[in-house]
């Protein structure tokens, strides 16, 4: 089988996403489907991260002037959409044309891809939706100014409408989204329209880079060491880590709190959680980190001994995977998949609230309901993997329509 993948995000950019895009192609070739994979370009002098073998999928820079080491443009993205939309027509005419195209990232590319023509052409489609927009799109904090948070208000509900259009622009022959959550989301978007839900699994190059201690109960006298990974952005909900700190203080409790994650998608939302650190007077338990290395990464994951989540929108939210898979009791709110992450790692669903979550973690630490560490990594490696996610996939990409025109 022959799979044409698509993505609008790919290395050196330190996303979600693109750990997905890779995890997710690396496993279908270990299933014997041959992968070919289109993202922006020109190819940059170096774009693998530090001790990443070269992948066994085949990847085709596209030149669209785009500079990987930043974001890229909205006429960049259009520009790439066009020229992969004009290439995967002309693809589907040709004796080796691939089997299947999936978009494994892309809402602009939603918007663009001619599925029809394709389809007519030979070519299925299907497509992964992450989320919904305008969910994971918020930039402001909480405490913005009345006519920020208006302003911001209004361009939701543009981005929203835009989305919508997106995903309504042309029907795919099958629709995966990564958790039941962004389902039930796209259910209003696309009624009747069939969706399988297909998880993630952790990132294994982390994961390599780990030493897992024997168990994560702290020290006699010690401090409880807290982490949270993600980028700094309104809907992981970093802005309530201060006052969740200064309670867990006030009930007599050592800790210290470690929050790592880029800063750069929204540099105001940021600038509010440092001054809640200053404003809670926690500066000495709260430490914020940016982007770390893999290798720095896996020493705080090493180190922790519990997790916290308090995101309110998630696709799925790999962080917490990473966090479950390395016998880390993780304790979320929900979205994405972290319900079922929160229950596979014996921690605990609660609600987005300092109140919630600051009794959760103190309930946890006074019960001690720590558990054998090494047991339920293999648990949630058993439940979540990107093996099993690519056996769906394949299984999907055989099974969809191929009534097409000859």
């Amino acid at each position: 089988m022959k799979l044409l993948a698509i993505s609008e995000h790919y290395f050196p950019c330190p996303a979600g996403t693109v750990s997905y895009v890779h995890h997710t192609l690396t496993a279908l070739v270990e299933r014997g489907v041959e992968v070919e994979l289109w993202v922006p370009g020109p190819e940059p002098t170096v774009w693998l991260p530090e001790g990443m073998a070269v992948p066994s999928y085949k990847v085709v820079w596209i030149d669209v002037g785009h500079t990987a080491t930043s974001d890229i443009s909205r006429s960049a993205r259009y520009y790439f959409c066009d020229c992969v939309n004009d290439a995967a027509q002309r693809l589907a005419d040709q004796d080796h044309a691939p089997d299947v195209l999936h978009v494994v990232y892309g809402p602009f590319i939603m918007e663009r891809l001619d599925t029809d023509t394709l389809r007519s052409n030979g070519l299925p489609s299907v497509v992964t939706v992450h989320t919904v927009p305008p969910k994971e799109y918020r930039r402001l904090p909480p405490q913005a100014p009345y006519w920020q948070r208006l302003m911001e208000q209004l361009r939701l509900q543009g981005v929203g409408w835009k989305n919508r259009r997106r995903l309504q622009a042309y029907r795919y022959d099958g629709l995966i989204v990564p958790s039941a959550q962004v389902r039930d989301a796209l259910a209003p978007v696309l009624p009747g329209q069939s969706v399988e839900v297909i998880s993630h699994g952790p990132s294994d190059e982390l994961l390599a880079l780990m030493h897992r201690p024997d168990s994560r109960r702290p020290m006699p006298h010690g401090p409880l060491r807290i982490l949270t990974v993600g980028g700094y952005v309104p809907h992981k909900r970093q802005h309530l880590i201060p006052e969740i700190a200064k309670r867990l203080r006030a009930q007599h409790m050592t800790i210290q709190w470690d929050v790592i994650g880029p800063t750069e998608r929204s540099r105001v939302y940021y600038d509010s959680v440092v001054a809640g650190v200053e404003g809670q007077r926690v500066e000495d338990i709260v430490h914020l980190h940016g982007t770390l290395s893999l290798a720095e990464l896996a020493k705080f994951y090493d180190g922790a001994h519990l997790y916290v989540q308090p995101s309110t929108e998630e696709g799925f939210c790999i962080t917490a995977l990473d966090a479950a898979a390395a016998g880390l009791p993780v304790i979320a709110s929900p979205a994405g998949a972290l319900a079922s992450i929160a229950t596979v790692s014996n921690g605990a669903l609660v609600d987005s609230t300092p109140a919630a979550l600051t009794q959760a973690m103190a309930g946890f630490i006074r019960e001690a309901r720590w558990g054998d560490p090494h047991q339920q990594a293999d648990t949630v490696r058993t439940t979540f993997s990107w093996s099993g996610a690519a056996q769906k996939l394949k299984r999907l990409y055989e099974t969809v329509p191929r009534d097409c025109a000859p």
